[in-house]
């Protein structure tokens, strides 16, 4: 029998007064990041290399965010423009090159060819944990943000709920990597909210790679070399043969015939539970050096990520729609006839939720067209939507320092490139821009501490000073 889901309906809705409770500091710093998936990891890194003292705090128990819990163990390849120009800029590519050194990513990765930079979970996560101490970094782990303190309009604590007990921590700056705006918005931060798509990640082992690849030579006609990040058969092929990356391209899977044939015979069904819909997706992702594991991103829900009640119930929705699309791979997928799930992401990603109202709305022609931003903190590449068919950029975006920074909150930097103030949402939200764009937060809040300012109002020139040493490209 399965379980009772309740709706909001059926509850009894009403609210409560709490009351107040002395709170013990267990610690201060200079500069409190907030998530430490990749943004937050890359900002707290340059925040203390650039000398503040700095921690990282996360809900998760190691860091990472959605490239680890959430198995988006695939950073795409925004490195190369369509010029071929390499963007071999800061921690991202120190970052990226530690995987590789460590054996969990493939080398000569930039390159125009190569959409995608699939990894080893576990290798990252123990690659990042390195770095972060290597550097000083300290983490607070399994702690959960309730409140801020403010005062005279600037943060002075952060609140969290531990295992079984509250604390704070006070800080002269802060990075909110959330992927929430979770301080940026109590602080009295404006911000826009709406729903976007959600996907729940895994991974299966022992999948003949070699099997798939020679399927779609063998049907080129079942390839979407247009769908995510525009890529030939010819360079999938070669992708594979010649340097162990796969990336079956993400929303192509409508157009295998397998799939096609299977959801048209009703052998597949495209949709699933009250949720999930769109599930002839079939993006995978894998690496020579992952040794037959293959990352499956192909279910789809849609709604409030706020509404516990309901992402509760898209939770256990997505894990009951695994085991089918497992058994019609293992069925009917050639070089999946011998796989098995290896594993279910810990949470749901979520693509965008909240933009952050800040001093400058970055707009995609700026970004497009690499204008030249006076507060430029990081360059970054990106597909260029404009154009039919879809390509790369073929100048470096630059990225503003006042897409992330407000007047309403003056200590505290919006540090997830899923939140700021983009004319297109998630304009940069991948991991590469996440990386790019929260070390240039990390560095903007560390000189705004040390220098005694505020983030809102930190000498640029010193922030790009500091990013240069770093090894960042700042554009002259």
């Amino acid at each position: 029998m399965l379980p009772v889901i309740y709706t909001r309906e059926d509850i009894q809705m009403s609210n409560l007064t709490i009351p107040e409770k002395e709170v013990k500091v267990i610690r201060d710093c200079d500069v409190l990041v907030l998530g430490a998936g990749m943004s937050g990891f890359a900002a707290a890194l340059a925040a203390a290399r650039a000398g503040a003292k700095t921690i990282l705090i996360d809900k998760n128990h190691f860091p990472g965010g959605v490239a680890t819990s959430g198995l988006m163990c695939s950073i795409s390849n925004f490195f190369v423009t369509e010029e071929g120009i390499n963007v071999n800029t800061g921690i991202a590519i120190e970052f990226i090159n530690r995987i590789v050194a460590e054996g969990g990513a493939e080398p000569d990765y930039l390159r125009i060819e190569q959409p995608q930079i699939p990894n080893v979970p576990e290798i990252t996560k123990r690659v990042m944990i390195k770095m972060l101490r290597e550097s000083n970094v300290t983490t607070l782990y399994g702690s959960m943000l309730i409140d801020v303190i403010t005062n005279e309009g600037k943060v002075t604590h952060c609140i969290f709920q531990g295992r079984d007990n509250t604390f704070a921590i006070s800080a002269k700056q802060f990075v909110d990597a959330s992927g929430d705006l979770s301080i940026f918005r109590r602080a009295g931060g404006e911000y826009e909210e709406r729903e976007d798509r959600e996907t729940l990640l895994y991974r299966m082992a022992n999948v003949d790679v070699d099997k798939i690849i020679d399927w779609f030579e063998e049907n080129p006609d079942s390839y979407s070399p247009q769908a995510d990040i525009p890529t030939s058969l010819e360079a999938t092929i070669r992708n594979w043969r010649e340097y162990g990356v796969f990336h079956l391209p993400h929303f192509g899977g409508g157009n295998i015939s397998i799939v096609k044939e299977a959801v048209e015979t009703g052998k597949y069904k495209n949709t699933f539970g009250k949720h999930y819909v769109d599930l002839d997706s079939f993006g995978m992702f894998s690496c020579r050096a992952d040794h037959g594991n293959v990352l499956i991103n192909s279910n789809f829900s849609y709604g409030g990520c706020y509404d516990i009640l309901l992402e509760s119930e898209r939770e256990e929705e997505g894990r009951l729609l695994i085991e089918e699309q497992v058994e019609f791979l293992t069925k009917y997928f050639p070089g999946f006839e011998n796989a098995y799930l290896l594993e279910s992401a810990c949470e749901i990603g979520h693509r965008t939720s909240r933009r952050a109202t800040c001093e400058r709305l970055y707009t995609e022609n700026e970004f497009s067209d690499g204008v030249k931003m006076r507060d430029c903190i990081g360059v970054i590449s990106e597909r260029d939507k404009r154009t039919k068919p879809i390509k790369r950029l073929k100048r470096l975006g630059q990225l503003p320092l006042s897409m992330i920074i407000s007047k309403k909150t003056p200590n505290v930097v919006v540090g997830s490139a899923k939140n700021p103030y983009t004319e297109v949402w998630g304009m940069i939200r991948g991991q590469a821009g996440c990386l790019v764009m929260g070390q240039g937060a990390g560095v903007s809040a560390a000189i705004a501490a040390i220098t005694e300012k505020d983030v809102v109002n930190v000498n640029i020139r010193k922030v790009q000073e500091e990013l240069i040493k770093q090894g960042v490209k700042i554009p002259h």
